[in-house]
């Protein structure tokens, strides 16, 4: 009994630091799956615009310009279709 009242405090430490230790490590693959399904669903949708073809990045530009004024946040396009 003498040993533990001791020692107490560096017991308290060791026992706070593992629980500290456990809970960043859980929380952290959280996080960290998100980053990669976000990045997929990006990598998904994104389609190539056809530097050559005015017409289709001069639509772009107004498109993101009039969201931009509507919004009054920042506007980034993500993907390009064409709608027959």
């Amino acid at each position: 009994m003498e040993l533990i009242s001791r020692y107490s405090g560096i017991i308290a430490i060791i026992v706070y630091s593992l629980i500290l230790a456990l809970i960043l490590k859980f929380s952290g693959k959280k996080e960290k799956k998100k980053d990669i399904k976000e990045t997929l669903i990006r990598k998904k949708n994104d389609t190539p615009l056809d530097p050559d073809d005015e017409d289709a990045t001069i639509a772009c530009l107004v498109a993101a310009i009039e969201c931009r004024n509507e919004t009054k946040k920042n506007v980034r396009i993500v993907s390009v279709r064409e709608v027959r």
